[in-house]
This record gives C-alpha cells, structure tokens and sequence, in this order.
C-alpha cells in the first residue's frame, strides 16, 4: 500500500517482521472497525510507522492479542488494534483521506472533481467520528486545518517553503504521541522527526507530479526552484529524518525501525539524490547474488510481508511469503 515510508524485507528482518504485520493489521483492524469495512483499504505504510514508533517508545508493552486482518479463515497471529498509537494513526488517515479528497475537488476539473465531492460526501460520517475522536484526546484538530490551508499561501510567497503546511501538520500529528503516552519530554524530538517526514512526503509528491501538474498548469515548486537548491532542501531534510529517528529513547523494535529507515532510503534514492558508496555497491551487488541463488527476497524492496491475504501462485498454497521471493514489490495486497 502507499506511503512515503517503505515497508521492511520479510526475508531480511525475519524475526521484526511479525511486529510490522501487527501493526499494519492492527491498524487496518481499527479502521474496519471504528470507520466501515471499505476503510481498512485506507491501511498504509505512512500510518503504520507513526503506530509503531507509539509502540517503540511506550514504556509499557504492547497488548498483542491472537487475530487476523482480512481473512477470517486464516490462522491467527499477534495482532494490536487498541493502543493509543495505534487508534491515533487510523483517525488521522481518515482526516487524511478528507484532505485528499478536499484538494482534488479543488485542483481537479470534470469527472474527477465530481468524484472527489461524492468522495467527500461518502466518507462524512467517517470523518466526524475520527474529528471526534482526535478531539477526545486534545489533539489540536482545529490548529492543523490551519496550517494545511496556508498552504497555497506558502506556494504563492515563497516555493521554497511551500513543504511548510505538510511538514507542520506531520510534525503535530507525530508530536501529538507524547500526549497520548504520557512522555511530554519527547516532544520536541517527535516534531522534527514528524516534520521532516512531511516535507519529505511533500517534495516527493511534487517530483512525482510534475508532468501532470506541467500538463495542467497547476503549481509544482519544481517549476520555480534551482534543482540544487531543491536537492539540498530534500537532503537536509532526509539528515533530520534519520538523526531525530536515531535520537528517540526506544523501548523495543530498535532493529525493525533502523532497517525501515535504511530501506526507505534505498526505495528512494534517486529522489532523494544520495550517493552510493562504493561499499555499498559492492554489498549491494554481493546480496542480489545471493539472493539470486538461494531464491532469496529482491534487494532493497517492499517485499510482501506474510499477512493472511497474501495471494499465492497458481496451483500452489500458501502465501507468497511462504514461497520466499514475490513477483515483484508489494505482490500482497495486505503490505
């Protein structure tokens, strides 16, 4: 599923990839839940770090319970869908998908622009009982529809900031953990981790977009920045990313969340303009061998995690990660 942040390799992180299942499951277990059966479709990999980094740093530990995520005839496995993290990030997917569709109704025209008003209008109910429930917890609901409608003024001022709106609104929602579990003393380190996750969500949309934005005349910073002026923002960003992850006092999961980071940053690395050593090169190289010849996961990819909707090969049971490598990233529908 998307989201800036790439979800671990199963082959390589095979003892941490059960607590990424738990999570991503639990979450979509909290959107069926509290938001209709069609939201669990929501469940994403931007959504299930901000819940696992609440379970990292929770001094308390997780309450897995037995269950499963899409198909209840599958066998159970760990699975938590009712921690403070956990539920916080399924109510902000919501309130993001409201966004969403909020800025297509207004940058689309034609089709798309009625379907993003019918979207909206769908999706209503949903969106009140997420408000709601963000507002039980004094998250600042009001304060970060603000911030996300300044955004156009940013982009008319100056392109260069025009990632503020996104990096606050990410930084609030990150922040907003330490409220939720009681540790006020790391406030301050989960706002700039959760800022730099959002402009780095916002440069990425923007590079992707381009050609459709040049095709429809719409704003892109891309059209009015040097590119190394825009390379450096990216890179400088991508260091406080990784230092402020680095700096968090962590409880557990320590090795999943470095090797999320180090796999993200391969996903993204023409994008984010990082040189390759020639170690890694090599290391690289020597992996993809390897894992060529054991029948290994490909390197560096989001490979499919064992959920219980993972959709085997003809004429074989299981599921693709029970068969080792997938046929190509996210081949399960649950990832």
């Amino acid at each position: 599923m998307f989201g800036f942040i790439a979800s671990p390799c199963a082959r390589c992180t095979s003892e941490s990839i059960p607590i990424w299942r738990g999570t991503f499951c639990g979450l979509a277990r909290v959107l069926a839940r509290e938001y209709s059966a069609p939201a669990r479709l929501l469940v994403n990999r931007d959504a299930t770090f901000l819940a696992l980094l609440g379970l990292s740093i929770d001094p308390s530990p997780p309450n897995w319970k037995n269950a499963t995520c899409c198909n209840p005839l599958a066998t159970p496995y760990p699975v938590d869908d009712i921690h403070p993290a956990v539920t916080h990030a399924a109510a902000v997917t919501v309130c993001g998908l409201a966004t969403k569709l909020g800025d297509d109704s207004h940058d689309e025209g034609g089709l798309r622009k009625l379907l993003s008003k019918s979207g909206s209008a769908l999706i209503s109910p949903a969106v009140g009982k997420a408000i709601a429930r963000l507002n039980t917890t004094s998250f600042p609901t009001a304060s970060v529809i603000r911030q996300l409608a300044d955004q156009e003024h940013h982009e008319a001022t100056s392109p260069i900031q025009a990632d503020e709106a996104t990096a606050r609104s990410f930084g609030t929602i990150t922040a907003h953990l330490a409220e939720l579990l009681g540790l006020p003393q790391l406030k301050p380190e989960l706002e700039k981790l959760g800022s730099a996750h959002g402009r780095l969500v916002y440069w990425r949309d923007a590079w992707d977009d381009q050609k459709p934005d040049l095709k429809k005349g719409r704003f892109n910073p891309y059209f009015h920045l040097d590119p190394s002026v825009i390379k450096e923002r990216i890179q400088s960003t991508w260091a406080d990313f990784t230092s402020a992850l680095t700096e968090l006092p962590l409880h557990r999961h320590s090795q999943l969340l470095t090797h999320i980071g180090e796999n993200t940053r391969h996903r993204h690395t023409d994008f984010l303009g990082l040189e390759t050593t020639t170690g890694e090169k090599k290391n690289r190289k020597g992996k993809r061998g390897k894992n060529e010849k054991d029948g290994g996961c490909c390197n560096h990819c989001d490979c499919c995690i064992p959920c219980d909707c993972a959709m085997p090969k003809r004429g074989t049971g299981g599921s693709c990660f029970d068969r080792g490598p997938c046929d190509g990233c996210d081949c399960c529908p649950c990832n």
